[in-house]
């Protein structure tokens, strides 16, 4: 029986392919620490400070972390380099003008848990300037700006996962802009101008097969008209708002229970000192329902990383969400809990 304590992921010791090995997990995780605290030391021998986060991004201690944050004076400033524990791998590193990391004063990274990057940015004295760039889990470029003294400018791009240009919107300096945007598959999905961020004038927004959805027309940020079409091109009478997140057969809570039937415990394993462990994923509800591009975003432990996206991916479809009268995608960040009886010392 493998007992494991939170914050420190499972010690492999010997296994076959189907048998786990009945080794301490408590140990395993603590190495894990260790190894992560001599790898900073090695590198930032004039660390000044070390803090261990949870899973919610909050100090705690060690023994319940899934981050460790080191924070170094070096000549350009103060480096904050956090790496997730699970993994030994980088969650984020950047500088800051302050030993406790409130003003950025330079470059930021951030990174997913597969290693690659998530997001770089310049910040300087804690206002962007220059090119920011995201990016999918999978390594596509995901969007594309141009801050100049904390404001944006010029014409700013997103990307799909798989490479189609979601939306290019063009911003000028009367806090004017241009935005249109499109599906997944190149279909347009929508467009108009916007003033002080909010929709003015006329807008056009369009189903997935390229159909007509809605007319829009706004003044002074209020919605004026509007007239809807179905996705045959047919004017629909009803003009009330469809708009509504993704739902899980028509009530969230049973999403809840969908995961809590469907989870199964890692045989062999026990808790320590605890009786919840907690795995946040991330996933995409497209325009059909179906859930895609899961990804764990705070890992504790293969074993249950991949249970929580196991049950995830084979999710019964949801209703899709609606927006302009269209079905659009929408995002799913599930912290899931994993209730067991704790062991004690």
């Amino acid at each position: 029986m493998l007992n494991i304590t939170p914050g420190n992921p499972l010690r492999s010791g010997r296994s076959t392919k189907n048998k786990i090995g009945k080794k301490d997990i408590y140990i395993w995780l603590m190495k894990k620490c260790m190894l992560c605290l001599c790898i900073f030391t090695a590198l930032y021998t004039a660390a000044q400070k070390t803090t261990y986060y949870n899973w919610r991004g909050l100090p705690c201690d060690i023994s319940m972390a899934r981050f460790i944050s080191v924070v170094t004076q070096t000549d350009s400033g103060w480096l904050r380099s956090d790496i997730y524990i699970a993994t030994k791998k980088l969650r984020m590193e950047g500088l800051y003008k302050d030993s406790n990391c409130l003003v950025p004063n330079g470059w930021q990274r951030w990174y997913y848990t597969n290693g690659n990057k998530a997001s770089e940015y310049w910040f300087p004295n804690g206002i962007p300037e220059g090119a920011f760039i995201t990016y999918h889990y999978n390594g596509m470029i995901k969007d594309s700006m141009v801050y100049v003294k904390g404001v944006l400018t010029g014409t700013s791009k997103s990307w799909h996962n798989n490479g189609y240009i979601a939306d290019s919107v063009v911003y000028r300096n009367d806090s004017a802009a241009v935005m249109v945007s499109w599906f997944d598959n190149g279909v347009p999905s929508g467009g108009g101008k916007t003033n002080n961020w909010s929709p003015e004038g006329k807008w056009r927004y369009f189903h997935r097969n390229g159909k007509l959805a809605s007319l829009e027309e706004y003044k002074a940020n209020k919605l004026v008209s509007r007239i809807y079409f179905d996705e045959d091109g047919m004017q629909l009478t009803d003009t009330s708002s469809r708009d509504r997140r993704a739902l899980f057969r028509g009530n969230n809570t049973k999403w809840k229970r969908y995961v809590e039937n469907n989870l199964q415990w890692p045989k062999h394993v026990n808790l320590v000192n605890t009786d919840t462990i907690t795995v946040v994923v991330y996933a995409t509800i497209d325009e059909a329902g179906n859930v895609t591009d899961a990804y764990v975003e705070v890992p504790f432990h293969p074993l249950f990383d991949n249970e929580v996206l196991r049950v995830v991916k084979r999710s019964p479809k949801w209703k899709p969400a609606v927006s302009h009268n269209r079905y659009v995608k929408d995002w799913l960040i599930e912290a899931v809990d994993f209730i067991g009886r704790p062991k004690k010392d």
